[in-house]
Formats: structure tokens, sequence, C-alpha cells
């Protein structure tokens, strides 16, 4: 050792020693780099290499389920537009934005002076039809009294004529004279008798209609002046409002709109595949992204028809429990499970590979070796493929680090995510 340290030491007394000192160094350790990774390919030929590690997934014939997702936005139990019936202008308004209404409460009052004064006038004129109807029943009624009396008069002075005739007092010709004003007063009666609509004579019931009509106009224009209040024809907030006080306004103008979330909807839509699928009752939960909560709800309508211009159908969600912090048009996700095959083998999708036109699964021997099988395909969804030939109940599969794999490998099983039964 004490020789060795000598010939370095004389190496270094001269710049050229130092450098052949140097380069010997770097020899060294270049052959201390050779032996390293010469003796870990050593290792690897030797069988001592890390072996493949995959997870796996046991085979089990059961229910194949597959997952349709709906996706919609939250609808209100009602929202319902308040308009003006009349046009106008507004007298007083009583709610503001975001004000909660009860059925009935006052919301909107417009101005009632030209509505109250037009009935004034027809609820003279009604009193004036009223007074002409009194009238001529007053007038009929008399006509008929005096007709009646006429008749009877006719009848008994032309019976005791008849008599006077027969004794010889009187002529032919005051005979016929007395029976002459008989017919006259019967005809007069009957006239008046045959004057009658239904019941109610002629001049009566046109008199009647006139107050009827007269009548009709009141009412019309009582109901014009309850229809200028605009009350609430439900409970609800208040979400739109376009209406001032002294603003005139047009008949037919959206001023106020009700809002009911004490009950939410969410409508989705739904294709024709999976249409069929929907059944009204069945219940689901369902996410609102926005409010980072979950909902729970059932299916409680599905539409019997296509919409021709989306091309799909509406299913319609309501929630169990809504809560005020649910608004309307907030987008919503749900899902619902439904039977694809009944007792059946299956596989993740991710587990099968499509090569050369085939379908090939890895199978996990009992001496953890692969075995590549070809299997025949059925039915698919978004996460599993049926197997309808090449795999038995209890085979256990790979699912993942399927490129490193082929015919013959040893793998370890990485047995925390590996799945042992569906």
């Amino acid at each position: 050792m004490t020789d060795f340290h000598h010939f370095f030491q004389h190496l270094f007394q001269s710049r050229q020693n130092k450098l052949i000192a140097f380069g010997l160094v770097l020899l060294l350790a270049c052959a201390a780099l050779y032996m390293t990774t010469h003796s870990d390919s050593t290792a690897r030929l030797n069988g001592k290499a890390v072996l493949p590690s995959v997870q796996t997934y046991q085979v089990r014939r059961s229910d194949m389920m597959r997952t349709i997702a709906l996706s919609g936005q939250t609808v209100p139990l009602a929202q319902v537009d308040i308009s003006t019936k009349y046009g106008g202008p507004i007298q007083a308004v009583y709610v503001s934005l975001g004000d909660t209404v009860s059925p009935g409460q006052t919301l909107l009052i417009q101005d009632k002076t030209d509505a109250s004064l037009t009935l004034q006038q027809d609820q003279a004129a009604l009193q004036q039809a009223a007074a002409d109807t009194k009238a001529a029943q007053s007038q009929f009624d008399s006509d008929l009294q005096k007709a009646q009396v006429d008749y009877a008069t006719a009848r008994m002075n032309y019976n005791r004529y008849v008599i006077l005739k027969d004794e010889g007092a009187v002529s032919q010709k005051e005979l016929d004279t007395m029976y002459q004003a008989l017919i006259v007063a019967q005809a007069a009666l009957q006239n008046l008798q045959s004057q009658n609509i239904g019941d109610t004579p002629a001049s009566i019931a046109s008199k009647q209609a006139a107050q009827d009509r007269a009548a009709y106009t009141v009412a019309s224009l009582n109901q014009q002046l309850d229809d200028l209040t605009l009350q609430a024809p439900r409970a609800g907030v208040i979400t739109y409002r376009n209406a001032e006080a002294g603003a005139m306004v047009p008949a037919n103008t959206k001023v106020l709109t009700i809002t009911d979330t004490s009950g939410m909807y969410v409508d989705c839509t739904v294709s024709e595949t999976d249409v069929a699928a929907m059944t009204p009752g069945t219940p689901v939960s369902v996410s609102i992204e926005s409010l980072a909560n979950t909902y729970s709800g059932k299916i409680t309508y599905v539409s019997p028809a296509m919409d021709p211009s989306a091309k799909t159908y509406v299913v319609r969600i309501t929630l169990d429990a809504p809560d005020a912090s649910l608004r309307g048009g907030m987008y919503a996700t749900s899902s619902v499970s439904v039977l694809q095959r009944p007792n059946t083998l299956f596989v993740p999708k991710d587990a099968v590979l499509e090569q050369n036109g085939k379908s090939q699964v890895y199978v996990i021997g009992s001496d953890n070796s692969v075995t590549i099988c070809d299997v025949k395909t059925g039915l698919r969804n978004d996460s599993y493929i049926e197997i309808l030939d090449g795999l038995h109940e209890g085979d256990t599969i790979a699912t993942t680090n399927m490129a490193r794999l082929k015919n013959g490998s040893v793998v370890t099983i990485d047995t925390s995510s590996s799945q042992q039964e569906n």
C-alpha cells in the first residue's frame, strides 16, 4: 500500500504525470460502471427481472346491467305570467321582484275611472229597460183584462138578444148587430192571447230582452272593473316585473310573473334507443353540479311521442324534497340502471383487445402464467362486454398492463385493485 501511495505521489510531481494520473482515475471509474451494469444484465439473464404487475377480474355469471345517463334542467312547479286584459294607465303596483305572494293577493291595479263612468251609464240604461218592461207588463195586463170584459159583455148581450128575437121583441137586424159585436170582442181577446212567446206576451218579451241586454252590459263592466285589479292566482315568488304606477300599458301585456318553486322537476331528453327503458315510478338520484348537492326523486312522466325537431323524447323527474337553493334552469344529471341481459358472463371492456378482427383476453392461470384466448362477444355498454364463448365462470383475466403480456408470460397480481367478482 505504501509503494502504491508513493507511485501516485511520483505521478503528480509533474504536469505530464498529473495528466496521466487523471486518465488512470477515469479508466478505473468506467471499469466500475461496466462491472455494475454487467452485473444487472447477468441478474436479468438469470431470471431475476421484476415481473409485470396486473390487475385482474374474476368472471362470474350475473345480470348484466346498462347505465343510461340523463341530463337536463330544473323546471319549477309552476310559472304563471300575469298580463293585462285591458289597456290603460297603471294606478298602483303592490309587489317587487323577489316578493313572496299568496293566492288572491292584490298585485296591481289599473285606473278604473273610465270603466266606472261607463258602468254608471249602463246601470241607468238597465234601470230604464226594467221600467219599460214593467210598463209593458202593466199595459198588457190592462189590455187583456179589458178584452176579457168586452168579450164577456158582448156574449151576454148576444144571448139576451137571441131570447128577445124568439119573443119577437127585436128584429133580426138587431140580433145580427149583437153577433158582430161578439165576434169583434172575441177576436180582440184571441189576438192578445196568441201573442205569447212561450208563456210571455211578445210585447213584454221584447222589453225583457232589452232589459237582459242592459243587464249583461252591466255585468260585463263589473267584470272589467274586477279585471283591472290583478290578483295572484297561486302562491309563489315574483320573478318578473315590468310595471310602474302611471305607465300606460296596452291590453294583453305581460307585467308580472309568479314562479312556484315549492315543487321542482328535471326535464331530460333521451334517445329512441333508451326511452323504452324509462318507466314512471323508477327512483333516481339527481345531482345539481352548481350546488354540489344530490337530491332523490323519481321518474313521473315519459313522453309518448318524439319531438320531431330534436328527435328525442322528454323524461320528467320529480324531486322528492326540493329546497330553497334550487332555481329553475339549473343543469342536472342522473342515471338509470336497466337490465341488459340476465344471468350472463361479461368482463370490463378494457380487458378485451381487438386484434386482426379478433377479440382476445388474457387469462391468468393458477401459476400466474398468461394465456391469450379468443372470445366471442355479445352485448356491450359503457363498462362491460358480454362474453358468449371463450371464457368460463371462475376464469381470471388481466385488465391492466396488457401491452407487456404475451403467451406464457408470468405476472404478479395487484391484489389491492383486482376485482374478484362482479
